[in-house]
């Protein structure tokens, strides 16, 4: 028998699943093709992720207001209808609010319960509840295996994968082993639910944070909220089951700056049609420059655009600040903050709050944020050389702390912790880390603290590299697949086709998401898993197909 075209395979499906399979619905739909689609998902909560479950604590909340969370529509959809927002039942007012992440993933997963009830007779959806280890190709096509049961043949397969297994740093590594040699708990920050089961058992005892991104502040929300404690005002009043210090730490010792605290004074940053036009025309032309020097025309138009924006907001500043400031973020992401933590965190809050002009940095990191969108559009359509792409994506990723940044009240209540002493950031700057029996005792500026748990809030890069997940590491080893670079994932074509290190499309395999970080960009959003690649990634599917119309076997 030959391959089977119409027979196509998502393995793992979360939010980008989702977003592949509405997209390969919508245009079977429209072109009248027939397919059979298998998800394959061991999950409880299909379409959700992890990072979505609702399942998870409410105490963690989605870094993007409502009003901001601007999903297509899904497919068959009346006009104004089916927006997380209108699935909540929300109103205007309420667009402001940043819900926990928990809600989202019961609107995905509703979404897709939805969209299995609507499927047109010639498209079906089989959803498989395991994991899928291992995949061999053959003259019919691809066969998936999972829990010693063969899939397939499949025409076309698509890894969703979220953020596989992938091997622990040497660091990592060298606690794991301390903690188990003295009993010490070592936990990583999700799921969140059972690190806060987990902390019931910390009253009273030091807890160290390694990291201080998002995560992190998922964690200390976890700490304080999760075990009962609450805000009032500028005040915490504390459960009683709180440890009694949280100390998080990082390379610099920074939270993300909080995002502005309104529609009305996000507003200050969003970039004129000019600046957006001058943005796409230096971000194409970046793109196909020299290595090492992709980023300079990019930079002209940061430089602009957050001049003219810092000065409307009541900021002095001259351009060859913003140009200096440009050229070190580039060459050393972060280096230029030299505030401490809560000097750092309390000069975030009033330019979130429109108390104070924005900071140069503040100021970028928001235009980059409203230029992400363009940023994908291009940058995932091109074919970019690896060094570009790492210069590109390094930028991307230093920026995060500012586009990424966290709710204003999340901040605020950091601060407020920070205050009455419960968290610790006294050496949370690159701490010199010595392992004793009774923990981790960190030491910076003069200040040493021994926790005797440690939760890790790092989450591994977006690599190919270091991911032990026995089906990668196998497609990995019998494709000869490189990575685009060492902190960088697999090479694939503008449609999500991987692409083997001979230079060669593998024939019916793509792959989106985080391993493909450096062939896309900004993946860490859920805008980036309904953005323009699956839709490519489908439209190659249904061309691929022979005869439109005809039944799959």
């Amino acid at each position: 028998m030959g391959r089977d075209r119409r027979r196509v395979a998502i393995v793992g499906f979360g939010p980008r699943g989702l977003a592949a399979l509405e997209a390969l619905v919508r245009r079977a739909s429209g072109a009248g093709a027939a397919l059979a689609v298998d998800v394959f998902e061991p999950s409880s909560w299909p379409a959700s992720g992890p990072s979505f479950s609702p399942g998870e604590s409410e105490t963690c909340l989605l870094n993007l207001p409502v009003r901001s969370i601007d999903l297509p529509p899904p497919p068959f959809a009346r006009e104004g209808e089916g927006s997380f927002a209108d699935w909540m039942g929300l109103t205007g007012g309420d667009g402001e609010a940043y819900l926990p992440r928990a809600r989202l993933g019961a609107y995905l997963n509703a979404r897709f319960e939805t969209l299995l009830a609507q499927l047109p007779g010639h498209i079906t959806v089989t959803r498989r509840a395991v994991r899928v280890t291992e995949a061999r190709r053959g003259g019919e096509g691809w066969h998936l295996y999972a829990q010693g049961v063969a899939h397939g043949p499949f025409g076309h397969v698509l890894l969703s994968l979220g953020q596989p297994e992938t091997a622990s740093d040497d660091q990592l590594c060298r606690w794991q082993d301390h903690a188990d040699r003295h009993s010490l708990p070592l936990r990583p920050a999700y799921p969140g639910k059972g690190l806060i089961d987990a902390a019931e058992d910390w009253a009273g005892r030091v807890v160290g944070i390694r990291g201080m991104a998002l995560s992190a502040l998922d964690v200390v929300r976890m700490l304080t909220l999760g075990l009962g404690g609450r805000f009032a005002g500028s005040s915490y009043i504390a459960s009683g089951r709180e440890p009694a210090r949280i100390v998080p730490f990082s390379l610099d010792g920074h939270a993300p700056a909080p995002k502005p605290l309104n529609a009305k004074l996000d507003a200050r940053f969003d970039p004129s049609q000019e600046e957006s036009a001058a943005f796409e025309e230096a971000l194409r032309a970046g793109l196909s420059e020299q290595p090492g020097s992709g980023l300079e025309p990019v930079r002209g138009v940061l430089e602009s655009a957050a001049l003219r924006v810092i000065r409307a907001g009541g900021g002095a500043v001259q351009p060859d600040e913003v140009r200096e400031w440009l050229e070190l973020e580039s060459e050393r992401p972060g280096s230029q903050e030299q505030r401490g933590t809560l000097d750092a965190l309390r000069a975030g809050i009033s330019q979130a709050e429109g108390r104070e002009p924005p900071a140069i940095g503040y100021t970028i990191g928001q235009l980059w944020r409203k230029w992400q969108p363009l940023l994908r559009r291009v940058f995932d359509s091109a074919s970019v050389s690896a060094a570009t792409a790492q210069e590109f994506v390094s930028f991307d990723d230093g920026l995060k702390r500012y586009s990424y940044g966290a709710p204003v009240e999340t901040a605020r209540q950091l601060r407020i912790l920070i205050e009455t002493g419960l968290v610790d950031p006294r050496a949370a700057d690159d701490p010199d880390i010595t392992l004793t029996p009774q923990g981790w005792k960190l030491h910076s500026g003069g200040h040493t603290v021994t926790a005797s748990v440690m939760i890790d809030a790092v989450l591994p890069q977006p690599a190919l590299a270091p991911v032990t997940e026995p089906l990668v590491a196998g497609l990995r080893q019998d494709l000869s697949l490189k990575p685009l670079g060492d902190c960088l994932g697999a090479r694939c074509a503008p449609d999500a086709a991987l692409i083997a290190a001979d230079g060669v499309r593998v024939a019916g395999l793509a792959l989106v998401g985080r391993l493909a970080n450096g062939s896309a960009i900004a993946t860490d959003s859920i805008h980036d898993c309904f953005g323009s690649i699956p839709d490519r990634w489908a439209q190659s599917v249904l061309s691929a197909l022979p005869d439109q119309g005809a039944s799959p076997s």
